[in-house]
């Protein structure tokens, strides 16, 4: 008993030091998320904004926020673990125009209380929505109809009304 006794502490000690390394001295290596623009939906009015951020041990999360601190739903966070053992994180978001047009990517990791977070604006005129060609024909089709009846109508009315006044004149 007092041989296993001996043997814990330096065992238990081996433990703390390898969970030391890998949760603080890793800590400040964790890079700030870098927000980029990766597109633009103008059919939808929405923009597609990318957050990338790496050397993280362990495992962050990634979180969306609106200008109102308002989680976002964004699609699932690729997580790449490196031959460092570190991970690099990356997150979509498409976002529609909001009250503020600001937008928050926090990566954080909760078991060593590690957060960094980036902050956007997004420009009003970014969310715009243009007709797209399939738009244009499906409303300038009908329209052309339209107007193609109403002058084909009146050149009849108007060939009428002549051959009755010439009518009325010959007789």
């Amino acid at each position: 008993m007092d041989e296993l006794s001996l043997q814990s502490p330096p065992r238990l000690l081996k433990v703390l030091v390898v969970y030391f390394l890998l949760t603080q001295c890793y800590r400040d290596t964790a890079s700030s998320p870098v927000i980029s623009l990766l597109g633009i939906d103008r059919n939808r009015g929405a923009v597609i904004l990318n957050c990338d951020s790496n050397s993280w041990y362990p495992e962050p999360e990634v979180v969306w926020l609106d200008g109102e601190g308002n989680l976002l739903s964004a699609g699932p966070t690729e997580t790449v673990r490196g031959p460092d053992d570190l991970y690099t994180v990356s997150s979509r978001v498409t976002v529609e125009k909001r009250h503020s047009n600001n937008f928050t990517c926090r990566v954080q990791q909760k078991d060593i209380n590690q957060t960094r977070e980036t902050h956007i604006y997004v420009p009003d005129d970014s969310f715009t929505v243009q007709l797209s060609p399939d738009w244009i024909l499906i409303i300038g089709t009908p329209v052309c109809i339209i107007v193609l009846i109403i002058v084909i109508t009146l050149i009849i009315y108007i060939k009428w009304k002549q051959r009755m006044k010439r009518r009325d004149d010959w007789m």
